[in-house]
């Protein structure tokens, strides 16, 4: 990957593995929105590209256990140490490792290692015989959303908005929908991509550009705002607006991330006279994925209906460009 918008594809030598390392042939990689700010050089996570992945087990070291070559599998490329002070407490993301951790050379290559550190602490995992790559390939981004909703605590009868309805954010409308959520208002600047929050279970859907969705949202809950704000966008304006959506003792939870030395304008009386919360989510952990797998098998969530374009790795270029316009393409996957 070259810095500030240029991608280029090259041959690179297939990667040798070790005795407890793997090496999987990639059938999909999906291109998330962290992908697209890697591309441009705006990035606060590690600058390899491709991390939503399924495919085959091509080669397995001689002392790894429990794969065999041809079996189906989905690998999340971060794990933690499991040592630290952070992963004793639970913060499992916040571990000094969890980001050096990675695929090599990347999840858009024809062949990628899956290195000793991720096989041995469980981040490949088997896929369901009726399970396709596409689907497998959003369990890493879904169980980041199934994290943040954690921490967010679900309650049944909760209201809530979701700020910003590409994939993670309509995935964080099914997602509550499944959770016994009361009210879901959905916000965003497209269109299309309302429509798209409407068919995933959002009882409403607001144009900000259009309409004043705070006037709407407040409206509707009879003034008092909703009990939880998803912001799923990494604009500073959605942030600064989640403020007056929620109710006295509401929640918001900071999902989309911002660019780095991102400030917004933080009236804090507000906030504290209102005991709002806000809470960020980062990433996810195999526990998460395996609940994600859990509900896609049960068939709890169906998430590969957002899936509007698809690309051969040969046209990955043409892949990020179709992925960078939010007017006519939701999630674009690569193929091997």
């Amino acid at each position: 990957m070259n810095p500030q918008g240029q991608l280029e594809l090259t041959d690179v030598p297939i990667p040798r593995i070790g005795p407890r390392d793997v090496l999987v042939k990639m059938k999909v990689c999906g291109i998330c929105g962290t992908d697209l700010e890697k591309l441009h050089g705006v990035r606060v996570t590690p600058p390899i590209l491709g991390h939503e992945v399924a495919g085959d087990v091509e080669e397995v070291g001689s002392e790894v256990h429990g794969y065999s070559k041809g079996d189906r599998v989905t690998v999340h490329h971060h794990v933690p140490c499991m040592t630290c002070i952070y992963c004793k407490r639970g913060d499992h993301t916040m571990c000094a490792d969890f980001p050096k951790s990675n695929l090599d050379p990347c999840g858009f290559a024809e062949y990628f290692r899956v290195p000793e550190r991720n096989v041995s602490k469980g981040a490949v995992f088997h896929l369901p015989t009726d399970m396709s790559y596409e689907e497998a390939a959003l369990s890493e981004p879904t169980g980041c959303c199934i994290r943040a909703l954690r921490k967010l605590a679900v309650l049944p009868g909760d209201d809530f908005v979701v700020i910003g309805t590409g994939p993670a954010g309509l995935t964080h409308v099914q997602l509550l929908r499944s959770m016994g959520a009361e009210k879901i208002f959905a916000t965003d600047l497209v269109e299309s991509r309302l429509e798209w929050a409407r068919r995933f279970g959002a009882d409403a859907a607001f144009n900000a550009a259009a309409v004043n969705a705070q006037d709407s949202i407040l409206g509707a809950t009879n003034g008092k705002g909703v009990d939880k704000v998803i912001v799923s966008s990494a604009s500073k304006k959605a942030i600064e607006s989640s403020l007056r959506l929620a109710r006295k003792g509401g929640k918001i939870l900071l999902f989309g991330i911002p660019p780095e030395g991102t400030y917004v304008n933080l009236d804090t009386s507000y906030v504290f006279i209102r005991e709002i919360s806000l809470i960020p989510s980062y990433s996810t952990t195999e526990t998460e994925i395996e609940a994600a797998l859990q509900m896609m098998t049960s068939k709890t969530i169906h998430l590969s209906e957002m899936i509007t374009h698809k690309f051969h790795l040969a046209d990955i270029a043409e892949a990020f460009r179709t992925a960078e316009d939010t007017e006519s393409s939701l999630k674009v996957m690569v193929h091997g």
